[in-house]
């Protein structure tokens, strides 16, 4: 099953995450039902996703499952699975960090590397796994961008970085320990996603603060959302495929609303 999944992923291009995601998901599966791939039926892929709802797995984790299992099943297999219904995605409010809260953030934190990571993560609004693969060659100091080779679903693209900030990597690029092709280097090439998540966990501690990288991405395209940046060049800096995913940013933005005067307010007046 999984050397199939495998060289179809392959052809398709998935990036190297998509397919461990994908064949551990699928294996999952195959451990539960016990039974070979071609006796699996559309009751059982509907009965595993129901098994996970009652585990209380999120909406997006049983998407998830439902997308791999539709790859191998669906596409692969050609059995009738299509309809079974995808879980609506919760609308939560994604937290996100003010200004003065990520000044904080960064003024607390000595390190200058660990500084960079945060401002880095907020000026730009890149992804973790952007971050950590950041190549020194992709900034562009001159016109303040940088270029994301191979972002999620294996894009290429540009996004801003801060003028500010350039001057401020340029000194870091004069004295950092390990001379490599990656801005953030390490004994072992690059530094880790959970070191990314370590350092804005402990600077957010410091402020009284829960936040995680991502916080920092909402936080930068939400600030954008503030200013009138249009939608469209949000979704462009972001990476987004579809502008739906950019719009959650208006919602988040209260802008607007703090301009509406309150009708109580005439009463009392």
């Amino acid at each position: 099953m999984i050397k199939i999944l495998d060289e179809y992923m392959q052809l398709r291009n998935f990036s190297p995450k998509t397919k461990r995601i994908y064949q551990y998901y699928n294996l999952k599966f195959g451990e539960f039902i016990n039974k070979s791939p071609r006796e699996v039926t559309h009751k059982d892929i509907r009965n595993y996703l129901l098994y996970l709802i009652s585990k209380q797995k999120s909406s997006s984790t049983i998407n998830l499952v439902h997308n791999a299992l539709n790859l191998y099943y669906g596409t692969i297999l050609r059995k009738r699975v299509k309809d079974i219904p995808f879980q609506k995605r919760k609308q939560a409010i994604k937290p996100i960090a003010s200004r003065e809260q990520i000044v904080n953030m960064i003024n607390q934190t000595k390190n200058l590397k660990h500084k960079l990571v945060i401002s880095l993560l907020y000026s730009t609004g890149l992804r973790v796994s952007e971050l950590i693969k950041l190549k020194v060659e992709h900034l562009n100091f001159k016109k303040k961008l940088v270029f994301v080779k191979g972002g999620k679903g294996n894009k290429d693209r540009f996004t801003i970085v801060s003028e500010l900030l350039t001057f401020q990597i340029q000194d870091y690029l004069k004295t950092r320990p390990y001379q490599s092709d990656f801005l953030f280097a390490s004994r072992q090439g690059h530094i880790t996603a959970r070191t990314v998540q370590e350092i804005v966990k402990q600077a957010s501690r410091k402020v009284n603060l829960k936040l995680s990288p991502h916080c920092l991405r909402h936080s930068f395209a939400t600030h954008l959302t503030d200013q009138g940046t249009k939608i469209e060049f949000i979704g462009e800096l972001l990476g987004h495929k579809d502008i739906r995913t950019t719009r959650q940013y208006q919602r988040l933005s209260t802008n607007h609303l703090e301009q509406i005067e309150n009708p109580y307010d005439q009463l009392i007046g």
